[in-house]
């Protein structure tokens, strides 16, 4: 009975014996352990002190696990083997003497501690210095894996369909208030039209142009020159025959640019079909107003720009024809289409757009004078005053639109970050990668879309990126200070300058990781004011020519001033921008006159023309430079205007029609 109860016991503490106390792999780690705390200096003065191995081996093992130094062990050998022979000596059992001792992992965390305290300063100061990097480093994991849940979590919250609503607009109009629907038909007849005789003249300028001599001068074709042609090209009597075969089709279009809106649904790609080529004139893909189909309105289509501008300059060349011709009315009749093509309603309201309304504006304008110019007394004296008429019209067009920019703004940020429901929020993983292609044409999101790269950097991004409120504050502050100069006028223009360079300064950002979105989406808006103040300027240059041509039809002869002219022939003086508070000047001549600006220099050279031709924003920014302090910060008046410096522009005047027979080149 005993034999049977010892043996189960006997083959347990064997199995023990070998798993634990001679496992090949538990030795090979006590093994490397020992090797870095060596114990052999301590063992052998505990080897030498001849205690019973009860004892030994106690002290033996509460050395091992201080896993201090090898000196520090020694001297806590030396201390426990002399308690221990007094406590002999003193008659004490091993018995008595280990119960009294304690447990060996107690002792030795006492022993750890006390000589811990007795190292020296360079060992407790780099002790500490682990431990802060430790600390450190557990708190940006922890940092880091709070912001990788807050980013992968969050998603955007796209709640409105821009482009629909932009497209609603036109749902009030019947089809026959849209231009649109003329607009495609006539582009697609047009250019069946002349696609034969288009391909015959550039396969010759083609083949002229290779084999020319170096005494020949290259050539263009015809019909890439209109609408400035010269009527010597031996092109010009065909394409003129062209325009003349198509007179039907120019009558729809002028009828059409009458029209109140153009109309036309935009979307994001063209739907197209196997028997056409013409992908501009096939109807667009609109977008649903299921929420599930709703693009980014960035991607937004706008192809009615295009064939705009190429009606522009096909009508300004059809009215040179017809002055050529002296067609009194059909002369009118293209000058007046222009003037309504340029201010017709798109309810996209972009800055793109509005600066193609300019640009047609200029068009026509150029186009009146060169009319009034090279052909006077086409244009009878009712044809003069209706044109004033049209251009009192045209004249809201040639201010930038901006809600189209702040509805793409909005768009992308309801796709770019989260929504608190109070106009805040914080970049989503969709916004970051958004932001990054759009930063770089070039770069396709899906080059980092899940990659390690793209793993490890996105958290960080919603760490070092604004939120959402700053970032629509920091853009509509630009756009307030854009309407704000485009409403008070371009003394003011170095205050855009001024306030790109402080958003600028406030954007925060890792290069290669972060984009800027205000900085993505803000347009060249100096630029664009500036336009929009050349535009306004023409404009008046040109109802001023106007108005002296029907007063010099009224009255026989020129007027002394402009003065003469209000407020029979104008309401008011037009205003010289380079000048504030004083009119454009006048200056006539024996061959003519001349409407001109005093320059970017603000001073009058008596219409002599500037010698440079310089960039047109550039033209204000130094009419207007604002003045600045030693630190180089601009000078804000009480209104929050620039205080301005002295002019730095070129000497002479900006011409803007030259109305004499013999105009210097």
């Amino acid at each position: 009975m005993n034999q049977t109860s010892t043996n189960p016991r006997s083959s347990l503490s064997r199995a023990w014996t070998w798993s634990i106390e001679r496992s090949p792999l538990l030795n090979a780690t006590r093994w490397i352990i020992a090797r870095g705390y060596p114990n052999a200096q301590a063992r052998d003065l505990i080897s030498a002190a001849k205690l019973p191995d009860q004892l030994a081996k106690l002290i033996d093992t509460t050395i091992t696990k201080t896993k201090l130094w090898r000196s520090e062990r020694a001297d806590i050998a030396r201390e426990l083997i002399a308690h221990t022979q007094d406590a002999l000596e003193a008659g004490r059992t091993q018995e008595q003497i280990t119960e009294s001792f304690g447990h060996p992992k107690k002792v030795a965390k006492l022993l750890r501690r006390a000589a811990k305290r007795k190292r020296p300063l360079y060992w407790r100061t780099l002790r500490n210095i682990r431990r802060a990097v430790a600390t450190l480093t557990l708190l940006i994991f922890f940092t880091y894996g709070s912001l990788a849940a807050r980013f992968y979590i969050g998603q955007p919250n796209i709640t409105k369909n821009y482009p629909v609503m932009i497209n609603a607009q036109n749902h009030a109009y019947t089809e026959d208030q849209k231009a649109w629907p003329v607009y495609k038909e006539v582009r697609t007849t047009w250019d069946l039209h002349i696609l034969e005789t288009q391909t015959r003249q550039s396969d010759f300028e083609q083949e002229f142009n290779t084999n020319r001599t170096d005494d020949q001068e290259a050539i263009s074709a015809g019909l890439f020159m209109y609408p400035q042609i010269p009527t010597d090209h031996r092109d010009y009597a065909e394409t003129v025959q062209l325009f003349k075969d198509f007179e039907p089709q120019f009558k729809r279009l002028r009828q059409a640019t009458h029209r109140p809106i153009i109309g036309i649904e935009l979307g994001f790609k063209y739907e197209q079909h196997e028997d056409q080529d013409w992908s501009y004139s096939t109807p667009l893909i609109s977008p649903s107003d299921d929420p599930n189909e709703n693009p980014s309105m960035i991607n937004m289509l706008l192809p009615h720009l295009g064939p705009m501008r190429q009606f522009v300059n096909i009508l300004a060349f059809e009215t040179l024809i017809a002055a050529r011709e002296s067609d009194s009315d059909r002369t009118y009749e293209n000058l007046s289409a222009m003037l309504a093509m340029s201010r017709q309603r798109n309810f996209d309201k972009t800055l793109i757009s509005s600066l193609v309304n300019m640009a047609i504006a200029n068009v026509a304008f150029k186009s009146i004078h060169q009319v009034l110019h090279e052909h006077p007394g086409v244009l009878t004296r009712d044809h003069l005053i209706a044109l004033s008429h049209e251009l009192a019209l045209t004249r809201p067009a040639l201010e930038i639109m901006l809600d189209g920019e702040i509805m793409m703004f909005k768009d992308l940020f309801q796709r770019a970050y989260t929504d608190d429901g109070q106009g805040n929020g914080r970049i989503t993983k969709a916004g970051m990668l958004m932001f990054a292609k759009y930063a770089d044409n070039n770069w396709s999101g899906s080059e980092l879309e899940g990659t390690p790269l793209q793993m490890a950097t996105g958290p960080i991004t919603l760490a070092v990126s604004p939120d959402r409120e700053s970032q629509a504050t920091l853009y509509m502050d630009m756009v307030n200070t854009v309407k704000h100069v485009a409403s008070t006028g371009p003394e003011n223009f170095s205050l855009i300058g001024h306030k790109d360079s402080e958003m600028y300064s406030n954007m925060k950002s890792i290069p290669g990781l972060l984009y800027s979105p205000v900085e993505i989406l803000m347009p060249a808006m100096g630029q664009a004011v500036s336009t929009s103040f050349f535009a306004q300027m023409n404009s008046d240059a040109i109802a001023t020519t106007l108005a002296i041509e029907i007063y010099k039809i009224d009255h026989g002869q020129l007027p002394d001033s402009l003065s003469d002219l209000t407020p029979n022939y104008l309401p008011s003086l037009p205003q010289d921008l380079f000048n504030p508070g004083q009119p454009l000047k006048l200056n006539i001549a024996n061959s003519g006159y001349t409407i001109y600006s005093v320059g970017n220099d603000g001073d009058d050279d008596d219409g002599q023309a500037l010698g440079t031709k310089q960039h047109r924003e550039h033209i204000f920014r130094h009419r207007y430079p604002a003045a600045k302090t030693a630190q180089g910060d601009i000078i804000l008046d009480h209104a929050g205007n620039p205080k301005l410096a002295p002019p730095k522009g070129l000497d002479g005047d900006w011409i803007l029609f030259d109305m004499t027979q013999h105009p210097p080149k």
